[in-house]
């Protein structure tokens, strides 16, 4: 009987190590002092209405210290503004800037690119198959982490 564990792991650190080789270069061509984490962080920014540090640090599942600090990094590089939350003093709305916007709609454009490229020869029914997989491997995988 053969064991496919050890290949589905190789294939995710595979997969997610290319994902990041190509964000990182896409970046570097583009002059840009980012990471794949900040890319995350912009998207997640442009598709969340009143977005907030604390939304951010739960969908990546980081610490709040870490998502403070990249935060502040795309701060200090003119991507994003922090505006109050009317609702909870304690918190502020995160919204990309104009200059965040070009920098986020380029590299989503190229991430595309690159992930139309990755599921070449692959069908719309193979994918959907893979995806419902994937969603229940992380769901056991969230269950033994929280059992942990």
């Amino acid at each position: 009987m053969q064991h496919y564990e050890s290949e589905l792991q190789t294939l995710f650190i595979n997969t997610i190590s290319g994902l990041k080789v190509s964000m990182k270069a896409i970046m570097k061509e583009q002059g840009l002092s980012l990471s794949p984490l900040h890319f995350m962080i912009l998207k997640n920014i442009y598709e969340t209405e009143n977005c907030t540090a604390n939304y951010l640090a739960d969908v990546a599942a980081k610490d709040k210290g870490q998502v403070t600090r990249l935060i502040q990094e795309v701060i200090n590089q003119g991507l994003i503004i922090k505006s109050p939350n009317p609702n909870d003093k304690r918190s502020q709305y995160l919204f990309l800037t104009d200059k965040g916007l070009t920098v986020y709609q380029h590299l989503a454009q190229a991430d595309q690119k690159v992930l139309k490229e990755m599921r070449k020869d692959v069908s719309d029914e193979e994918l959907k198959a893979f995806l419902n997989i994937g969603k229940k491997m992380l769901a056991n995988l969230n269950t033994v982490i929280s059992e942990a």
